[in-house]
């Protein structure tokens, strides 16, 4: 259920707080595997998470994974929100913080 999928990405969130990034990205991945089969790689949801993974990878110095994370994330919401939404300017400064 999508709310499931909303509970572990709040614990991720809270690991990744902690510095616990491992646990974090693991939190994202269950996330990610429920939102993939009940929303789909397009929804809004899907890319929050995917943009936490990102966050996570950039955290512990992977920094290729975190930029194809990005990407993903980028076009997700190019093609459901558009250039102009903050989600959008969030995932373009994250992609600059990487570099």
């Amino acid at each position: 259920h999508p709310d499931t999928a909303a509970t572990y990405n709040n614990m991720g969130g809270v690991h990744s707080s902690e510095g616990n990034n491992d646990k974090a990205l693991q939190m994202h991945k269950k996330a990610l595997q429920i939102e993939l089969a009940m929303l789909g790689e397009q929804h809004p949801s899907t890319a929050t998470t995917y943009g936490n993974m990102g966050v996570a990878y950039d955290e512990i110095g992977e920094y290729d994974r975190a930029l194809q994370l990005y990407e993903k994330v980028l076009q997700i919401w190019l093609a459901t929100v558009g250039e102009q939404h903050p989600d959008t300017a969030v995932t373009y400064s994250n992609m600059g913080n990487v570099y």
